[in-house]
């Protein structure tokens, strides 16, 4: 089964970049991946026989995959007989071996997406797996046809496409890079992961927006199927089988494994006795009417165009552009769009979308931007575990727990507990009010000048004696870089002033805010971040906390002691990014280590060492050192795992 199902896949994988033909003139040749310009320039001829070539294959993971797919005809090299096993896939060829392989045929209108062409080769292809819920843009207004599909992007279009699902949500912080995942794709990769079909790199890591290869699409899909059936005939005993004929299934049907069914089929379906042993997706039509009473299986992923469908199973999901599901099981999960579903569930997820339940929708989590509406029953308990939740309906609730902000609740309940939600969004909307900087108050010693430059240039104002300022900077010299209690700020003769040394700064490190004080600082500032990290030193806590998530939803990840300049050379407030790690500085009588530079020569590192590998001053908690973030050695080492261009927040 294998072997037949190469040969169809790989046909795919070259068809999709060759569908242009049609729309080229006949002087005209059409540029597929891995030819040159050279010989696309050419004058187009009549079509040969093809020759068998003998081939290089790379001695990696795909080896096996390649060879098997020029071993049936499929997978062809270039004008120079090159495989290219490492030219991307863009977008556009992506959606197109999806619909085929799906046998999708409804299109829909994609002219709020300036950059795809109505004449282009793939824009029927595109339109059809946007319409079937597979496809999205990468923008209101934006699809990128012709970019390189990123792995991330991929993985998400492949769950959707063949309902690959998961309870455990976590699994993509297996990849040590999976914190750089979107929060768009970690559902899909989890998935794809428990299924051991997603694998990263020999380091560990995914690459998540690294582009992705034909050789690794390939892979991928043949690593999904054990069969692609053109007719009832054709489905085995087991495995994992995509049925994309158009003639009717059996009304008795027996399979060790999955069943995907394709929009070519007559989306009136009848299942009299179904036996699947996990599960079973429908990816059909419009207009789909589906009893799949008589169908006994673990997960029943409803993912039609439209319409209606009778089923039971231990788990339900409904996906894709949306339908009516009629029965009743032990989980229910909205995974996107406006969905419906009429009967009595042990639980409710809403991980995306509108969810109408017509019936008791027992326990009930609503994640970040859903919508939950409860008509004719009552829920046993609803809770908000994210930002921009709607509940409302005809019926009614039990317990409504509220763990996040930015709700509209209007379903009746018996009980509200909002315990959580008055003491955490009390914190977190008072953070501004709450958190503290670093203030180093030095006295003016005798009347001076505060410039606009370092050494004397832009006048200002003049200073009198006993004068305050507060030293927020003192690069190497004889200057320094102040704030006048006015909040006005400038450069003053370093030896004008008297920048204390005891007190040590502000704290000992023994305080600490709260994790929603902390979260609320990160979010009002509205911070954003290059990559899903973001770090703020707080020079008043002696702190480094590290978030993740996204602007106005960071959470806290991790918290360090660490010592921040001391008073004669406090470090620098501002908003910088990391750029450079993995140093190792040695002075006179020390070193330092796990260098992660975000301001110039301004970074993290270790504490001090002597060169004998002891320690030689391993203080944290007190603003003390040259201007850089002193910390531990494991958590310095941890700084230096974030990605490059990831925020820091000195204040």
């Amino acid at each position: 089964m294998k072997k037949r199902l190469l040969i169809v896949l790989t046909a795919l994988l070259a068809l999709c970049v060759l569908l242009s033909i049609a729309v080229f003139a006949e002087n005209e040749l059409p540029i597929v991946p891995g030819a040159s310009e050279a010989s696309a320039a050419t004058e187009a001829t009549e079509p040969t026989e093809p020759t068998e070539f003998q081939y290089e294959y790379p001695n990696d993971w795909s080896r096996p995959a390649l060879v098997f797919a020029v071993e049936n005809g499929v997978l062809a090299g270039d004008e120079n007989h090159n495989l290219n096993p490492q030219a991307n896939i863009t977008r556009a060829e992506m959606a197109a071996v999806l619909v085929r392989l799906l046998g999708a045929s409804e299109p829909c209108d994609l002219s709020a997406y300036q950059d795809v062409d109505p004449a282009a080769w793939y824009c029927t292809e595109l339109s059809c797996a946007v319409n079937a819920g597979i496809f999205g843009g990468v923008s209101a207004t934006s699809m990128q046809p012709n970019a390189p599909i990123t792995r991330e992007q991929a993985i998400v279009v492949l769950s959707r496409a063949f309902g690959i699902t998961s309870l455990n949500r976590e699994r993509y912080k297996d990849f040590t890079d999976g914190s750089d995942v979107s929060s768009w794709a970690r559902d899909a990769l989890s998935a794809m992961k428990l299924q051991g079909l997603a694998n990263g790199y020999d380091d560990g890591s995914f690459g998540p927006q690294n582009s992705i290869t034909r050789a690794e699409v390939a892979q991928l899909l043949f690593n999904l199927f054990d069969c692609i059936a053109d007719s009832p005939a054709d489905i085995p005993a087991s495995g994992w089988v995509l049925y994309r004929g158009s003639e009717p299934l059996p009304g008795a049907l027996r399979l060790d494994g999955t069943l995907i069914i394709g929009q070519a089929i007559d989306p009136k379906i009848v299942a009299f006795d179904w036996s699947v042993t996990d599960s079973v997706m429908l990816r059909t039509g419009k207009d789909t009417n589906a009893d799949l009473s008589g169908l006994k299986a673990t997960r029943l992923i409803c993912a039609p165009l439209s319409g209606r469908i009778n089923g039971k199973a231990s788990e339900v999901y409904l996906w894709g552009a949306g339908c009516s599901f009629y029965g009743n099981a032990a989980m229910l999960v909205s995974m996107d769009g406006t969905q419906s579903a009429v009967g009595d569930y042990s639980t409710t997820e809403l991980r995306a979308g509108h969810l109408t339940v017509t019936g008791n929708p027992g326990k009930v989590t609503c994640y970040a931007n859903t919508h939950l509406t409860v008509n004719d029953g009552k829920a046993e308990s609803i809770d908000v575990n994210g930002k921009y939740v709607t509940v409302d309906g005809t019926g009614s609730a039990a317990l409504i727990t509220i763990n996040a902000g930015n709700f509209d609740i209007t379903l009746p309940c018996d009980r509200l507990d909002d315990t959580w939600y008055q003491t955490y969004v009390k914190e977190h909307d008072n953070a501004l009010s709450t958190v503290k900087t670093q203030m180093v108050p030095c006295t003016v010693e005798k009347d001076t000048d505060l410039y606009s430059y370092q050494g004397g240039g832009g006048w200002i104002r003049s200073l009198p004696k006993g004068t305050i300022v507060y030293n927020l900077f003192h690069p190497a010299g004889t200057w320094f870089y102040v704030a006048c209690t006015d909040g006005t700020r400038g450069w003053v003769p370093r030896w004008d002033c008297y920048i204390p040394d005891d007190p040590p700064g502000a704290t000992n490190g023994s305080l600490d805010y709260s994790d929603a004080t902390k979260e609320g600082f990160v979010d009002l500032k509205g911070y954003s971040s290059k990559t899903n990290y973001l770090v703020w030193v707080s020079r008043y806590t002696q702190k480094v906390i590290v978030f993740t998530g996204e602007k106005e939803n960071w959470k806290v990840y991790k918290t360090f002691p660490c010592s921040s300049g001391a008073n004669n050379c406090p470090t620098p407030e501002g908003i910088y990014e990391i750029y450079l790690s993995g140093d190792h500085w040695n002075f006179d009588n020390y070193y330092v280590t796990n260098v992660t530079l975000f301001n110039g020569d301004i970074g993290f590192h270790s504490i001090l060492y002597n060169y004998d590998g002891s320690i030689f001053d391993g203080t944290l908690g007190y603003p003390m050192s040259h201007g850089c973030i002193r910390m531990s050695f494991a958590d310095s080492n941890f700084m230096e795992t974030l990605p490059l261009g990831t925020t820091v927040v000195v204040y």
